[in-house]
């Protein structure tokens, strides 16, 4: 629990210093780099299972020094990096849970994660509502990718850095939320996890 607290904070801290950042003409270069890192622990980490390590890390040093060697235009444009990383992290996690909907209701993704927690054989009824359960955080994903995109391109830096880094993690919380309140109520009779564990199982899963 203090693990995820801190992690709370320190996300929030981020958040609020990436939408004073894109808002900025100039931010401070110690902001430019804080908004870096994120991305670019990702693709380390994705490097390093890659089964192509080798190469994958040759790539990620390449990136690193193309990146302090251009770090003054980065900060010019610093608003595109947090675009990158929402619009793309919105699109990666749409097309996760989206990729696990066209098999049966046992392929879905929360599905899956369900089966993780219980760890045992989940029922027809159960299953049937995790598939909708991938599908609803499918379209939030989607639909938070492609606003991403039109408010980024078409409308006010302040608008998208608004609903990027302060109201889309809000919405996040808020179907967690809803989702919780809906199990409880159309599932009564099965076992029920709290966002913070649903959260600590999907982690988990991942890591398998």
């Amino acid at each position: 629990m203090l693990g995820l607290a801190l992690a709370a904070t320190v996300g929030a801290i981020y958040l609020g210093l990436g939408y004073f950042t894109t808002v900025s003409n100039r931010p401070p270069m110690l902001a430019l780099i804080v908004s870096i890192v994120p991305l670019g622990a990702v693709a380390l980490m994705a490097a390093w299972k890659s089964r192509a390590r080798i190469l994958s890390l040759l790539l990620c040093a390449v990136c690193v020094v193309t990146v302090i060697l251009n770090l003054d235009n980065l900060r010019d444009h610093v608003a595109w990096v947090y675009f990158v990383q929402h619009a793309g992290a919105m699109t990666l996690l749409g097309v996760t849970f989206g990729s696990t909907l066209g098999g049966d209701h046992t392929e879905a993704l929360i599905s899956r994660v369900a089966s993780f927690i219980l760890h045992t054989r989940v029922d027809t009824d159960y299953l049937r509502y995790t598939w909708k359960v991938t599908l609803a955080w499918t379209v939030f994903f989607v639909v938070s990718a492609i606003l991403s995109v039109l408010l980024f391109f078409f409308g006010p830096i302040e608008v998208w850095s608004f609903f990027a880094n302060l109201l889309t993690p809000l919405l996040l919380g808020v179907m967690f939320a809803v989702e919780y309140l809906v199990r409880v109520r159309v599932m009564p009779d099965r076992p029920h996890f709290s966002i913070v564990e649903t959260i600590q199982a999907y982690r988990e899963y991942s890591r398998r």
